[in-house]
């Protein structure tokens, strides 16, 4: 994020990192909330549950964090 001399800051670079940690923060709260209704769900089990289900195809279909294979510091 820094130049080599460590003086200016690639403005750009850090917005994208902002961007980027947006993102997790929204799939850890989606995440977080996943989980505390597969802790409290009535269901006689969680395949039973439409809205775990559901989760489950979301999670299926979502590319693991830090394996998009673009690398944000220099945009490969």
């Amino acid at each position: 994020m820094f130049s080599a001399e460590g003086t200016n800051i690639d403005r750009d670079l850090l917005r994208e990192k902002a961007r980027e940690l947006d993102r997790t923060i929204r799939e850890l709260v989606a995440m977080r909330d996943g989980l505390l209704h597969a802790a409290d769900c009535t269901a006689a089990s969680h395949f039973e549950c439409p809205k775990f289900l559901r989760l489950l195809k979301v999670a299926a279909r979502k590319p693991a964090a830090g394996r998009s294979g673009k690398n944000v510091k220099n945009g490969s």
